[in-house]
């Protein structure tokens, strides 16, 4: 039987179909997102009941994509950061970095300028980089687990020099298929930060300095 607005219908042998549509609740609900320690996923349950018979189920994933306000104040005030760094391999002194971005919240393909102030005040030219990762938490049982992704690189086009300053813009390019931000899930978070290296040009080698103000105002990049 097929319970309609007027009443009750008898159906025949054999397969039907009825087309409906629903309306996703109008709540602050996360993307759908599989990471390597925990996922976000949305499914759609179907239920038949039927007297005197067990019932009936089916059901089936969907993708859910959140639109985040581009007028937010928090995700159009912008961004800082400072770092300096001690020079110990193959030279000696250190290289400060001010970092600023114009804005928090950024769309997928869209341009990042990220205006760097460097002061080289070791004793090897500097070669500024620029890296954009992707960092998830997971949460579960009072412990946290963390994964970081490289999503891409850039390097400075010209070398700072030995006691000289520059102001530098580098525009990083948002990737089109990268996932959206998640920060309003209890167990599960995905941000994207940019860090900037000055390395020595005899210390690429070494590992990259991060350049991140303090947690509470790190370069969170959410682009939904």
């Amino acid at each position: 039987m097929y319970l309609t607005l007027t009443g009750a219908v008898d159906l025949g042998h054999g397969r039907h179909v009825y087309p409906f549509t629903f309306q996703l609740p109008n709540k602050d609900m996360p993307s759908s997102f599989k990471g390597c320690h925990g996922k976000i996923r949305y499914k759609l349950l179907a239920k038949l009941n039927r007297s005197m018979h067990v019932p009936k189920k089916a059901e089936t994933h969907f993708t859910f994509v959140s639109k985040a306000n581009m007028a937010d104040p928090e995700l159009m005030s912008p961004q800082y950061g400072s770092k300096d760094k001690e020079v110990k391999v193959f030279a000696y002194g250190n290289v400060s970095m001010n970092v600023s971005t114009e804005r928090t919240g950024y769309h997928q393909g869209e341009d990042v300028a990220v205006i760097a102030e460097i002061v080289n005040n070791s004793t090897h030219r500097v070669v500024p980089k620029f890296y954009v990762y992707q960092k998830q938490s997971f949460f579960a049982r009072g412990r946290r687990r963390v994964v970081t992704k490289d999503i891409l690189k850039e390097k400075g086009q010209l070398p700072l020099d030995s006691s000289t300053r520059r102001t530098l813009t580098q525009n990083l390019a948002i990737p089109q298929e990268i996932t959206n931000s998640i920060l309003n899930c209890r167990i599960l978070r995905v941000e994207y930060r940019i860090k900037d290296d000055g390395s020595t040009s005899k210390e690429r080698a070494a590992r990259p300095e991060t350049v991140n103000s303090p947690e509470k105002n790190s370069h969170h990049y959410g682009w939904k």
